[in-house]
């Protein structure tokens, strides 16, 4: 036995569809007369569910009105995630028939559904003689480029997270050695154009591996942590820290003659000999000190030999007695 509701529809086709049209977002409050001739138009379509109403490969000339079900909407591909759900009351294909184009994205049944069709040329006439239409449909359209814009934000929020999290260490909260192998080409380059000397500062922990030992991983992670803290706070705001690995940091000073990375070395050696470090628990644990390499840049530099002459100014001072500076 077919259902009250579709044994209504079939016995007064132009009354029942009339009152599912009035109920939808598109021709809300147009007058009885009007939507009586927007049914007279065309029928609804069935959908099984899984269906594609509209493609992007395809010309479309209709505005949906969904009556009953819901419609899913798909970018780039079918198999791709929905970004929207249209449920009854709602309208599809509205940007594609406004602007003359293909549809944006692929518009699928989710489960059987009914959707009434209406042609581009209709559509146009009722928004030229119809304030209400023409009005619901800015709403419509405003809605969507709002639902856009949310969307571009909060992806645009998730690729910053992620590429933040690609590019800094996750104990340290400091740059990464992924992120200075891609910068520090740029910087130098940057630096020798600009006749300028780009400072680096290759720093390691002094006698890491036995504080590690003795006070167990976590007490040396949390002494990396305070260093890092350190060298946050004594770089200026153009300055670079990153953890270049293990133990080992690697700052970039760009616009900085050698004086001035001696100097801000000198500052760092010096804080982080006097810098708390505390437990996970709140003890306090020994300090640690550092020794730092300095080098600076000239016009025939490349990020490798920079590096390399940090690195043997940081030999220098890890065979000289640690704890301190050399360039």
């Amino acid at each position: 036995m077919r259902s009250i509701s579709v044994l209504s529809e079939l016995n007064h086709p132009m009354t029942y569809l009339t009152q599912e049209l009035a109920q939808t977002e598109l021709l809300s409050n147009l007058p009885d007369s009007i939507l009586e001739q927007v049914a007279g138009h065309a029928t609804p379509r069935l959908l099984a569910a899984g269906e594609v109403l509209l493609t992007p490969d395809q010309d479309n000339a209709y505005v949906y009105l969904v009556l009953s079900g819901a419609l899913t909407i798909h970018f780039d591909t079918l198999d791709s995630p929905a970004i929207r759900e249209v449920a009854p009351g709602g309208s599809v294909g509205e940007m594609s028939v406004m602007d003359g184009t293909r549809p944006s994205a692929f518009v699928v049944a989710k489960v059987p559904s009914r959707v009434f069709g209406i042609h581009r040329d209709l559509i146009q006439e009722m928004v030229a003689n119809t304030h209400s239409v023409a009005g619901n449909l800015l709403r419509l359209l405003t809605r969507w480029l709002k639902e856009n814009t949310h969307r571009i934000v909060r992806d645009r929020l998730q690729i910053q997270e992620l590429t933040d999290h690609v590019d800094v260490d996750a104990l340290t909260r400091l740059y990464n050695r992924r992120w200075l192998d891609n910068a520090m080409e740029r910087l130098l380059e940057q630096s020798i154009k600009g006749q300028q000397g780009l400072g680096v500062l290759l720093i390691d922990v002094d006698h890491f591996k036995q504080y590690n030992d003795t006070h167990g991983h976590q007490g040396g992670d949390q002494a990396l942590v305070a260093l890092s803290n350190v060298l946050k706070t004594t770089v200026r705001p153009y300055d670079f820290a990153t953890r270049y690995g293990g133990e080992e940091f690697l700052v970039l000073l760009p616009n900085t003659t050698l004086p001035e990375a001696i100097a801000t070395a000198q500052r760092m050696c010096d804080a982080a000999q006097s810098m708390a470090v505390v437990s996970p628990t709140g003890s306090r644990l020994p300090g640690i000190t550092v020794s730092i390499g300095v080098a600076v840049s000239d016009a025939s530099s490349t990020p490798q030999s920079l590096v390399a002459a940090a690195d043997a100014k940081l030999y220098l001072a890890k065979h000289g007695g640690r704890n301190s500076v050399r360039f």
